[in-house]
């Protein structure tokens, strides 16, 4: 009987588990790596910004998307727009389309055309700093915010933002930089 009763709280972790949303977007601390999911037929596919050579840092964010198959680089990706300084995506989730704009360098980009590529874009993404000129319509992720939250998942569905400083307390690992 006693031991019947450890299946509740094993049901209640499950359905937990299935209640928990998957990121469509995951960015890095450094802001080098994002990735986004893809709902496919088969379940999800993950495009990736940059093809890493890094086992952990792909692993890591095929884990936390929940998808199986090797990342697809964002460039091979049908609805991303890719140069050299910058990627292009649309998405629609819940009927509302997003602008996202990535950075893939650091190079210099001039300050007029980043602001008017900004301003056309939902969220922007950087592994640099971005001047204030930079105004995307919802969210604006550079060097400067993503050292202080560590890294981030963004759920467009829910409009919502986990940031890993949330949840990370004060681990040896882990120190979040001083207000």
């Amino acid at each position: 009987m006693w031991r019947l009763l450890g299946f509740v709280p094993a049901g209640v972790e499950a359905a937990i588990l299935v209640a928990t949303p998957v990121p469509e977007i995951l960015i890095s601390r450094d802001g080098r790596h994002v990735g986004i999911t893809i709902p496919t037929e088969n379940g999800a596919q993950l495009a990736s910004l940059r093809d890493t050579r890094s086992d952990y840092a792909r692993e890591n964010s095929m884990e936390l998307a929940s998808v199986k198959g090797d990342p697809i680089p964002m460039a091979d990706w049908p609805s991303a727009y890719c140069t050299s300084e910058f990627c292009k995506m649309a998405l629609t989730r819940d009927g509302h389309d997003w602008k996202l704009l990535m950075a893939r360098n650091n190079m210099r980009v001039e300050e007029r055309a980043l602001a008017a590529a900004c301003e056309l874009a939902d969220i922007v993404v950087a592994d640099r700093w971005l001047p204030r000129s930079c105004q995307p319509r919802w969210f604006k992720a550079d060097i400067t915010s993503l050292e202080q939250s560590g890294g981030l998942a963004i759920l467009l569905r829910e409009q919502s933002i986990v940031q890993v400083a949330d949840h990370q307390g004060e681990h040896g690992w882990w120190r979040a930089e001083p207000d």
